[in-house]
């Protein structure tokens, strides 16, 4: 039997639906336009493709009828946001790393119409800390650095003693914040300021730390800041040239990125509008990276949220480390290293979200079942926190049908299953 929240959900989602159909019906567009993305394409090639053809669909495309009740559902809750609440973006949901539903909803560009495709690369915001926390981690698994080292070990001149890369990592530096610093000593804000610049300001200028290291949990872009400075001391190389060469590559993320401050041109890049659908643009910040700056679509994400459950990142016994509370649990949250931490159900997720300059997204990871959720909006609306309520949805029919995943298996399954909690992360 289904609970309440998903009784409630679904009618909401049905009122929806309702709604939608009887819109574009009279329209004159008729139900087949109205069919999800994967349906549709199903639809639209049976009719018109050879049995061989046809087959190859059937091998890729066609969805149980569970799968195919919960992409209606899928579509009908973010139309119904697009609608009611202006939602503005990509959508991708998948169980067991199968595409149960993707879709875009509105425009890359509003001025010139221009419509999100698969291809559109949004700015993540606060999710890229997860690639910098990674990057950190297979430092560590390489000999190159240890979780208990100093700043000093990289920076020795930096004033701020006594805190380890391991509170960098879990918020509890009690670090001042670089962005107030950059503005005040960049009043004009011209040109780009990198990494390595926010070093120099804060060891030139030693604003006062907040607190002393490890008394507290404080949410900080300036940690993770200084840790993608940290890769690059070490590495010899940018950030974004790293990893480049050490993550999106190997993993076939042809579509993610680093912005890097020598950019001029980004192909399929969307444009990021404010709450009011006001334009906004790059400025002198967007030159510092670790903390923000990754961008990458839909489809990247699930193959790095599939890599997550192997060792093609890294090993599973590091990464196990980020996905474990290293803090006491405030209003049911707590952080790793790079993710937030959440109860649901019996079990816990691990999550991200992000805002910077016109973008927002979620990225919801759901190990037990297997479920991710993944939403990118180039329209600053926090109306994409509700899609954490289609786990009800999904772990309703699919639960009993598939059961839980196995995480015994080391290098096949992730490990995040063991932890609890969130915050609406942003930058």
């Amino acid at each position: 039997m289904l609970n309440k929240k998903v009784y409630s959900l679904l009618l909401a989602v049905a009122v929806g639906w309702a709604v939608y159909f009887f819109s574009e019906t009279a329209s004159g567009s008729g139900e087949k336009s109205y069919l999800p993305a994967v349906a549709r394409h199903t639809a639209d090639t049976i009719g018109a493709d050879t049995l061989g053809k046809s087959r190859k669909i059937k091998d890729s495309l066609f969805l149980s009828q569970v799968e195919l009740n919960n992409c209606y559902v899928i579509d009908s809750f973010f139309k119904a946001m697009n609608y009611r609440q202006r939602f503005n973006g990509n959508v991708l949901i998948a169980h067991n790393g199968k595409v149960l539903f993707s879709g875009s909803f509105g425009f890359a560009n509003y001025k010139k119409k221009t419509e999100l495709t698969d291809s559109s690369e949004f700015q993540l915001g606060s999710v890229s800390k997860q690639f910098t926390a990674t990057a950190i981690m297979k430092l560590e698994e390489q000999g190159k650095l240890k979780f208990d080292d100093s700043i000093q070990q990289f920076y020795p001149d930096f004033p701020y003693h006594g805190i380890t890369v391991r509170e960098l990592l879990d918020h509890r530096s009690g670090l001042p914040n670089y962005m107030y610093l950059c503005s005040s000593v960049n009043k004009d804000e011209n040109g780009f300021i990198d990494n390595q610049q926010v070093v120099d300001y804060l060891t030139r200028y030693h604003p006062s730390r907040y607190f002393r290291p490890d008394l507290r949990f404080n949410y900080s872009n300036t940690n993770y800041c200084l840790l993608a400075a940290i890769v690059e001391k070490i590495s010899g190389e940018s950030f974004s040239q790293f990893m480049t060469d050490h993550f999106f590559q190997p993993l076939g993320m042809k579509h993610t990125f680093i912005y890097d401050k020598t950019d001029t041109v980004i192909p399929n890049r969307v444009q990021g509008y404010n709450a009011n659908y006001n334009r906004s643009g790059i400025d002198f910040l967007d030159g510092v990276t670790g903390d923000k700056g990754v961008y990458s679509t839909t489809a990247d994400m699930l193959k790095w949220d599939q890599a997550l459950y192997t060792n093609q990142v890294i090993n599973q016994k590091t990464l196990k480390q980020a996905f474990a509370p290293h803090g006491r649990w405030m209003r049911q949250r707590n952080y790793g290293y790079g993710w937030w931490l959440m109860p649901f159900g019996d079990d816990t997720l691990t999550y991200h979200d992000g805002w910077w300059h016109g973008f927002n997204c979620a990225f919801i990871r759901d190990v037990k079942y297997h479920n991710t959720i993944i939403v990118l909006s180039n329209h600053v609306n926090w109306c994409i926190n509700k899609s954490r309520e289609l786990l009800y949805v999904l772990r309703a029919t699919l639960k009993e049908s598939s059961g839980p995943a196995d995480l015994s298996t080391d290098n096949t399954q992730g490990t995040e299953g063991n932890t609890h909690s969130v915050k609406n992360g942003s930058d």
